[in-house]
């Protein structure tokens, strides 16, 4: 039953997706700032993306933690300002104005369900489980590494935004430290913050992949 509601949380998702990303609260500006944030846009204006998963998660930053001159985020404005059509677009906006991005240990997938077992690195979150049918098929060989996510939760099930940072096994106390070292400077502890440090050591040490799953 559960893999239904996750099909029907996914088509809706990618349809409301592109309702923000025409909106007027994703504002004109957005997504310049936020690959200034990423270290992406060059002195020119123009943004680098090494692929499409860095263009999508670009837009995922600008939608969900980067906050504008009037201090919410383009999720929060479209909440107030225009609100959901519906019950399902009210759940699709709640889960991303409450989603939070976090580096995950991947403890094991089952495809048959479509879910992923992880565990919480950065947060002390604790171990939860998630659906998404893509990550699913691939988790099993990649148990013991990790992906960095943002997490959205529903009343029925938790899923992901559908795009992942994958790091190796390997790689994970030295990013943990990072984190923790980053943390301690001042300014540095906010959402932004953490989602450019990922992109960066995805960059740099990170496994290829594509997205998890269709972007929800």
């Amino acid at each position: 039953m559960s893999l239904k509601v996750y099909g029907r949380y996914k088509k809706a998702g990618m349809h409301f997706n592109n309702k923000l990303m025409e909106s007027e609260c994703l504002g004109k500006d957005a997504l310049a700032r936020a690959g200034e944030a990423l270290g992406i846009r060059d002195k020119s204006g123009t943004m680098i993306f090494n692929s499409e998963l860095e263009m999508h998660a670009t837009m995922d930053l600008a939608l969900c933690d980067l906050k504008g001159v009037d201090g919410r985020t383009p999720v929060q404005a479209y909440m107030e300002d225009i609100g959901p059509d519906g019950e399902m677009e009210r759940a699709l906006l709640e889960a991303r104005i409450n989603s939070a991005t976090s580096l995950y240990r991947v403890a094991g997938g089952d495809p048959g369900r479509g879910t992923v077992a992880l565990s919480d690195l950065l947060h002390g979150g604790g171990d939860v489980t998630i659906y998404d049918k893509g990550l699913s098929l691939t988790a099993g060989a990649g148990a013991g590494g990790a992906i960095f996510i943002r997490l959205f939760r529903f009343p029925e099930l938790n899923t992901a935004s559908g795009i992942a940072f994958v790091f190796s096994e390997d790689r994970v106390p030295a990013m943990v430290r990072k984190y923790s070292k980053m943390r301690e400077r001042p300014g540095r502890r906010g959402p932004v913050s953490r989602y450019a440090l990922f992109f960066r050591l995805h960059r740099r040490y990170g496994v290829p992949s594509l997205f998890t799953d269709e972007v929800l």
